[in-house]
């Protein structure tokens, strides 16, 4: 990668399958440059994209303006920017083919992504959680499935530890995500405090970091601080390390087989990366059972938390809500994402915490299911469906990937193994939804604040 032009150009033909015959040029337009999640997909796809035999050249910068060199008919351009950042009618004047690859967490797209979407000559998702999103939004383009991949050789259980003050001896729960609302950090650290005390032999890591320059570490921990004091808690709680410096990638890497097990009640995800960055290292997640996560999270190597469905609206005005929101983007009419059970939490993280045994037969588990999710077979699907879109074939409908189907439950039914949600229950949300479960919220207490707080950073994403 050239840094200084933010680039990436690669020819085909080395490490990988032989690129169709007829393989178009492959313009790779997203943010390679970001050390984001966002950032990192990007660059992984381009590579492994390459590695199949496709020629590729990738650079940052949204928008495509028309102009410039007529397509001969071997030219794609793949865009991994929002939808609406970009005109593909602008951009086909020098491509035969403009295709958006894109990521969403909740039950519908943004209403003003719909028909920009609707411009592309196709669209690529990581998950069977995207597939019926992008459907139930009204997207009508062909839809493609393209799974992240995990680097298996940068995660992996043999990683020295990086080193956590007070966590000797002690059970590590590691939860490493963005501030913001839709991780959910509320149901999190209540759910932590409540169940545990001081007398507990475990300790709560989080790795997190805010969106800006307001949103510091000073200003997390502040926002944490007085909402520990607002749940009035009787008694002492477990302890907590807050990390909000910027990390090296081999510390993240430690960080996870200094875990014991990973958990994150996230309210929606489009993949759920850290929780394949976990499972590659050996470490078992602890998760909501809902989201684009599900198509590798399963009981054999994970502690699934049921839920319900609710609009996110609902819970983005309480005082519980402590960190981003992106209301522009999760609070629409229509809109759902999933509300972790909070007494399951507990209960999840109360057993995997008395049972380090189990934990590490899941997280061995983890590791081998992961050793079948590279980016290498990330970058199979991706050709597979680049030659689909250029043949002109039609797309996946949202039930089409193999393995096991999402679980839906709307807010107010019971939890079991019904893969339809109830009309009555369909009926309500649409009517109206619901309130977001009381349970949720966090707080911060930590015993020693000296040895317990790792001195604070700030590390800036531009993108939730």
């Amino acid at each position: 990668m050239d840094a200084r032009a933010g680039r990436v150009r690669s020819k085909g033909g080395t490490g990988g399958s032989k690129a169709p015959k007829q393989a178009m040029h492959i313009d790779w337009r997203g943010p390679i440059g970001r050390g984001s999640g966002l950032g990192s997909a990007s660059r992984e796809y381009a590579q492994a994209l390459r590695r199949q035999g496709w020629r590729v050249e990738a650079r940052a910068g949204m928008g495509v303006h028309d102009g410039g060199r007529k397509s001969k008919g071997r030219r794609m351009l793949v865009y991994h920017y929002p939808p609406h950042t970009m005109n593909p009618a602008a951009a086909r004047g020098r491509y035969d083919k403009v295709v958006l690859n894109t990521v969403w967490e909740t039950t519908r797209i943004p209403a003003r992504w719909r028909s920009s979407i609707n411009r592309y000559d196709a669209v690529i998702v990581p998950s069977r959680h995207n597939l019926k999103a992008m459907r139930d939004s009204g997207v009508k383009v062909p839809l493609h499935l393209a799974p992240h991949g995990v680097d298996t050789t940068a995660f992996r259980p043999s990683n020295p530890p990086f080193q956590i003050p007070g966590s000797k001896g002690r059970f590590v729960f590691l939860s490493v995500f963005g501030f913001q609302h839709r991780k959910n950090p509320e149901a999190l650290l209540r759910a932590y405090w409540e169940e545990f005390t001081d007398k507990d032999n475990v300790l709560l890591v989080i790795k997190t970091s805010g969106y800006g320059a307001r949103e510091s570490g000073a200003w997390i921990r502040e926002k944490i601080r007085r909402y520990r004091r607002s749940l009035r808690i009787a008694h002492p709680t477990a302890p907590l390390v807050l990390l909000t410096r910027r990390m090296s990638s081999r510390e993240l890497r430690g960080l996870y087989t200094a875990a014991s097990a990973f958990v994150l009640p996230t309210r929606g995800e489009g993949v759920g990366m850290p929780f394949m960055e976990a499972l590659a290292s050996g470490v078992p997640v602890i998760a909501t059972a809902w989201g684009g996560q599900m198509d590798f999270l399963k009981p054999s190597n994970s502690f699934l938390v049921p839920y319900s469905l609710k609009s996110p609206a609902a819970s983005m005005g309480k005082p519980s809500a402590i960190s981003h929101t992106f209301r522009s983007l999760f609070a629409e009419k229509g809109q759902l994402w999933a509300e972790a059970d909070a007494s399951k939490l507990k209960v999840q993280m109360r057993k995997a915490s008395s049972n380090p045994a189990l934990c590490r037969e899941k997280g061995a588990k983890g590791r081998r299911d992961m050793m079948g999710m590279s980016w290498r077979k990330a970058g199979e699907a991706l050709a597979k469906a680049l030659e689909a879109v250029r043949s002109g074939k039609k797309g996946q409908p949202a039930g089409a990937f193999p393995g096991k189907r999402l679980p839906v439950r709307a807010s107010g039914t019971k939890p079991g193994p019904s893969r339809r949600t109830p009309k009555r229950a369909l009926s309500a949300r649409m009517a109206g939804g619901s309130a977001t479960s009381s349970r949720q919220a966090p707080g911060w207490a930590v015993p020693s604040r000296r040895e317990m707080f790792v001195p604070q950073g700030v590390w800036r994403a531009r993108k939730p």
